[in-house]
């Protein structure tokens, strides 16, 4: 009788709270505010993550189906087959990055699982204000490289961008697994 009577006062104050707006959920637990946002289920399979931000910030929904495209033809899931899941958020404000980031890391990341940011132009300003002011903590929870242009261009994540990332994933698994820093010859 007494554990019905705390399952029903639990139920009414977790209703309350989500009535009163206690419990939000972040706009990028929706699979619309990302462009690129792979499976998050398997990642074991695939040794890294990439997480892109573009140029062109989110102002319409008009601008989606060309950021849609643009975020597929530069990190898309030919660029970065077997090495890399990707995932690129519509983001506006430097508050919306942060947000985006942090859900990643909440709920799309493994702790110490190397990940890798990319930003051009006006993602790429808010992606590198992101990393400066939380640099300690994302080297702690994998963050491996980053690359960044200040002007967005299509090509700009290239074949040898690719191969960097690659050698930085190596780099930093064999570290994890051994303790030690990787050979240089082991990677030729």
């Amino acid at each position: 009788m007494k554990s019905k009577s705390l399952a029903r006062l639990a139920s009414a104050t977790l209703l309350a709270a989500i009535a009163s707006g206690c419990f939000s959920v972040s706009p990028y637990y929706y699979s619309e505010n990302w462009l690129i946002r792979e499976d998050p289920v398997r990642p074991f399979t695939i040794p890294a993550d990439v997480f892109y931000v573009q140029s062109t910030l989110y102002e319409s929904v008009s601008l989606v189906p060309m950021m849609d495209s643009y975020a597929k033809a530069e990190v898309g899931k030919k660029r970065f087959a077997g090495l890399a899941r990707v995932f690129s958020p519509l983001v506006a404000t430097q508050e919306d990055l942060d947000k985006a980031v942090d859900w990643y890391f909440d709920n799309d990341h493994t702790w110490g699982r190397p990940v890798v940011f990319i930003g051009e132009g006006e993602g790429g300003k808010l992606l590198r204000h992101y990393e400066e002011d939380h640099d300690y903590w994302l080297k702690k929870r994998g963050l491996v490289a980053s690359f960044y242009t200040e002007e967005a261009h299509k090509g700009f994540v290239t074949s040898e961008m690719v191969d960097q990332i690659r050698e930085a994933v190596a780099r930093a698994r064999y570290q994890d697994v051994w303790g030690r820093e990787m050979p240089d010859q082991m990677l030729k």
